[in-house]
Parts: structure tokens; sequence; C-alpha cells
């Protein structure tokens, strides 16, 4: 019966062991989503070593020399993490936002950027397939983010204002104000802004407007493109990361996905589990006295 009860607890940890790292879901953005539209694709790139998920913003109160990466935030901040990120902001740190919608803005108008993304998507004739939102785009200043990338493809961006131009769309693009996808009378061909920047203080805030980018689809896109280099440039960018987890679409889970994602963050209940483990095999696989039974209390001679 003891040998039993072992081999069940074995058994049951090694679905959990299994659980825990091979939990997926289908939720746009979510970095437990290995299809198209979810994001585990770049959250496989990041180096454990220098990057850090955060949960609670008070996190960035100590950091220096620090990325912090919004990915698709999906609800507004309060005055009190606006300020904390603020202060964050004027050691000198990075606050990178992806984001095509008003809750970005939200934020860049909290931090007191100029930096806003404009309401209606980008269409234009420089595609990278036969859709007139999925754009190529190009560098247009030196800066670490686009040094040695040719273009970055993104797919429903929208043209950003304020701040620095790094990478804007081709001559032949347009604010598709009707989202037909094709040039209107109403509409003009010129060049816009996708990725941007502003000195705040001693800091940064860099504004990427299509956060479709770090979606499996687009992370992956052929070589010819920059896109994978992009995203290990935003990655490197400063020798520390942090992803917001707290308003990211890319926290989404389903089901016991939380408490999965939970142990794999967390080191000690990693170690916990393996060692859990490794000590239920020890005891089963021990080696015995000639003639010893696990029936009963008292050893049995055959």
């Amino acid at each position: 019966m003891k040998r039993n009860f072992i081999i069940g607890l074995m058994i049951c940890t090694a679905l959990l062991i299994l659980g825990i790292f091979l939990t997926t879901n289908t939720l746009e953005f979510s970095q437990d989503n290995i299809g198209w539209n979810g994001s585990s694709g770049f959250f496989s790139r990041l180096d454990r070593h220098t990057t850090e998920m955060i949960t609670d913003i008070s996190a960035l109160e100590t950091k220096e020399n620090t990325t912090l990466l919004i990915i698709a935030p999906n609800e507004s901040w309060s005055g009190e993490e606006i300020r904390i990120i603020h202060a964050f902001l004027k050691r000198g740190n990075t606050v990178f936002l992806a984001d095509e919608t008003d809750t970005g803005n939200s934020l860049l108008s909290g931090l007191g950027s100029s930096i806003r993304i404009g309401p209606s998507y980008l269409a234009g004739i420089d595609r990278a397939y036969n859709n007139s939102s999925i754009l190529i785009t190009s560098p247009v200043q030196e800066h670490p983010l686009t040094r040695g990338i040719g273009s970055l493809v993104l797919d429903k961006a929208k043209p950003l204002t304020g701040g620095t131009p790094l990478i804007q769309t081709g001559i032949m693009s347009w604010i598709d104000t009707n989202n037909d996808f094709r040039i209107s009378s109403d509409e003009s061909f010129g060049r816009y802004t996708v990725l941007s920047q502003e000195q705040m203080g001693n800091g940064e805030i860099i504004v990427l407007s299509d956060s479709g980018v770090f979606i499996n689809s687009m992370s992956g896109i052929e070589s010819e493109y920059g896109n994978g280099q992009f995203l290990s440039r935003c990655i490197q960018y400063r020798p520390n990361l942090l992803i917001e987890q707290i308003h990211s679409r890319t926290a989404d889970y389903s089901g016991m996905g939380w408490l999965f994602r939970h142990i794999r963050l967390d080191s000690f209940l990693k170690t916990m589990i393996v060692l859990v483990s490794l000590l239920a095999c020890a005891f089963l696989f021990r080696k015995r006295p000639p003639g010893f039974s696990d029936i009963g209390s008292e050893p049995v001679m055959m």
C-alpha cells in the first residue's frame, strides 16, 4: 500500500510538472498562447537572468538602468501608478509602450509626454502581403533600437504624433479613416510615424503604435524583414528588462493558468516541486535488505 501511495505521488508530481510547463490557452496576446495570436514566441526569447515580470508597480521604485516594457494594456493606470512610473523615468530609465489604443494615450498624457496615438489605422501600398494594413516600415533615425534593421513589418499600426520619429511608413501610405483599406478622395498619401521617442528628464519614453509585432505570427515573420531582430533589440536595450503584467494582455490566462504561471516564475516553488519528485523516486527505489518487504511493519524473511 505504501508503495502504491508513492507511485501515485510520483505520477501526480509528474503530471503537475507537465501541466506547469505545457499549459496553453487561445487568448489573444497571452504569453501562454502558442497560436498565431499569442505572444509565447516573444516570451521564449527572454533572458531569465536579466528579465523580471512585475505584478506590482511599486517594484519600479528601486530600479536603475532598466526598461519597462508595456505590451497591449487593457485598462488604465491609477494616479499612484502613474506617479511611480514618472519617478522611474526621471531616474534615467526607459518606458517602452507598444499600443494602438486610447489606454496608451491615457498613460502618455499622465506622464506628461507629447506623444499621442492616432484614432485611425494606417494603410499603404508598401505591404508585406496582399493586405494594405500589413505595412513595411523603415527606420528614419539612428537609434540603438533600429541599428542594423532594414525594415519592420506592422499590422494595423496607427500614426503617432509628437516626439522624435524613429520608424515611419513609406510615402505611399495613408490614414484609413473609413477603414476600407483603399485610398479615398478625402485621404492623402504621406509618411507616418509608427515608432517615436521622447526624452523625459534623464529617461525616455518609446512608443510603438502596433502591439501586434509581439504576437507569434509577426515575431516569427520571414527573416528578410527585421521583426525578429527588432524584438532582440527591445530585450537587450538596457541591462535590465521589466515586463509589465498588471495591465498587459500578455498576462491573460484561463483556468489554472494563473497558478502554473506563478510556479514557473518562482524559482523556489519550481525547486521544491522537483525536490519532492526526486525524494519520492529515491525512497521508492532505495536499496532494501534481502528478504525485506513493504508489507506490514516488520521485516519478513523468505
